[in-house]
């Protein structure tokens, strides 16, 4: 079994996207996922991006105020970006989450789903299997093109608790495709909290490590962590590491453990004034 490795890159604070990638590129992060935030420093971004492929992330209500049902410019304007970029970012898919927006039109969901490169629809807290599926059914029975899954474990363990890894047969398939995708990130079985560290909350590890290994998974594990200080990037290496272990990808684990105390003195010298308050979406 072998899989690729990507963290998910986004502004926080005075952090740019290019600035993140610019300490990614120095571990060989062969995967980034973005959120709206890249179109507003896209030439630096691409500039410096060295990562073999990416995911965009579409804006939803809960951290956006809007999604893609909603009667906004600004949702339009993104799904241009996305396809004038799409060969420049090496994009081979965007996360979607289930519309929520109360005066958003299916229709124009459909409409713009319809114009994104491979939509991969996310499983939400709190859903239930059965409700997911409807969302792909329908999805599948209104759009023109293929879509796929972003199967989003600690979105799982709130929903499903000890089962979050039984999986609906349509889901595993979906997983077990080249095209495969999966968040996963530290958290507890009430709250999404993207802890910077794989290991913080009280998601068990090793479940997840044999689920991997049992079906096979060949896609992209995208890790959805959130530093709030330059202190927590050691625990995204960490936990980055940790992953490369279980795709089996020793030699590149072995060349992040030694650069890891480089990179981590080069950042404390250059961040120390950085703001890390302000919310993902700044």
């Amino acid at each position: 079994m072998t899989f690729t490795t990507g963290l998910t890159i986004q502004r926080l604070g005075d952090i740019s996207p290019s600035m993140w990638l610019r300490i990614a590129s120095n571990i060989q992060i062969q995967h980034i996922e973005f959120d709206l935030s890249v179109f507003n420093d896209i030439e630096n971004v691409i500039q410096v991006l060295k990562a073999p492929q990416t995911t965009i992330h579409a804006p939803y209500v809960e951290d956006y105020g809007m999604d893609l049902s909603s009667n906004n410019e600004e949702i339009d304007q993104f799904v241009e970006n996305v396809n004038r970029k799409k060969n420049d970012l090496r994009i081979i898919g965007v996360v979607v989450h289930p519309p929520e927006d109360a005066s958003g039109s299916l229709d124009r969901f459909y409409d713009r789903l319809d114009k994104l490169p491979f939509p991969l629809l996310e499983n939400m807290p709190h859903q239930p299997w059965d409700d997911f599926l409807a969302f792909i059914k329908n999805t599948q029975a209104n759009i023109n093109r293929e879509i796929g899954m972003c199967f989003d474990i600690p979105h799982s363990y709130i929903t499903n608790s000890e089962s979050f890894l039984d999986l609906p047969e349509l889901c595993r398939d979906f997983l077990q495709k080249k095209s495969g995708y999966i968040h996963i990130s530290g958290g507890t079985r009430e709250e999404d909290t993207h802890f910077p560290s794989l290991s913080d909350g009280d998601m068990p590890l090793d479940p997840i490590r044999d689920f991997l290994k049992d079906i096979k998974f060949s896609g992209t594990v995208t890790m959805e962590l959130r530093p709030q200080s330059i202190d927590d990037l050691d625990k995204i290496f960490q936990s980055y590491m940790y992953m490369l272990q279980i795709a089996g990808k020793t030699r590149h684990r072995l060349q992040v453990r030694i650069k890891r105390p480089f990179i981590m003195r080069k950042v404390r010298q250059k961040a120390k004034n950085v703001d890390w308050k302000n919310p993902r979406n700044s």
